[in-house]
């Protein structure tokens, strides 16, 4: 259930989630290892990232990736349009530490059904997004990373 829906108008809600500096060097080190284990932790139900996200939706598992999107990946394209099945709610908090260098990398969402969408660029290191899914009728996409390297928790609720 959504707790806060007039923070969801067009789908999306914006925030600010607090990361040690431990995550921001072990980023900078490219240590996914690391990362990977300390967002387990703050991914369990006594997690901070865990209680965060609750005070908007409930839920009880929160799964996530970390997604390393680089522009010097000649494999890098336009994600495409999907809803996440049936998970209840996503995020995307930005690890990137200089978003400023970020060309391409937005987060487009949008209604099912609709050609005109949000388009959100890139946080700052610790910006997160907070996104409805597909059982609120909304879809996502990532675009092209066409300068730099966007880091991110992806992740979602269910």
């Amino acid at each position: 259930m959504l707790k806060k829906p007039e923070l969801f108008q067009n789908g999306y809600h914006l925030s600010f989630f607090t990361l040690s500096p431990e995550i921001r060097q072990f980023v900078e080190e490219e240590n996914w290892i690391k990362v990977d284990e300390i967002f387990k932790d703050l991914t369990l139900p006594s997690g901070e990232l865990y209680q965060f996200l609750q005070t908007f939706h409930h839920f009880k598992v929160v799964e996530f990736i970390i997604s390393v999107r680089d522009a010097n990946n000649q494999w890098e394209e336009d994600g495409i349009w999907h809803d996440d099945g049936s998970r209840f709610f996503a995020f995307s908090l930005s690890l990137t530490i200089n978003s400023e260098t970020i060309e391409g990398g937005s987060l487009g969402i949008r209604r099912k059904g609709e050609v005109i969408f949000s388009q959100l660029m890139t946080p700052s290191f610790g910006g997160i997004i907070l996104f409805l899914t597909g059982c609120y009728e909304f879809e996502h996409k990532i675009h092209k990373v066409r300068k730099g390297k966007r880091v991110i928790i992806a992740g979602w609720c269910s």
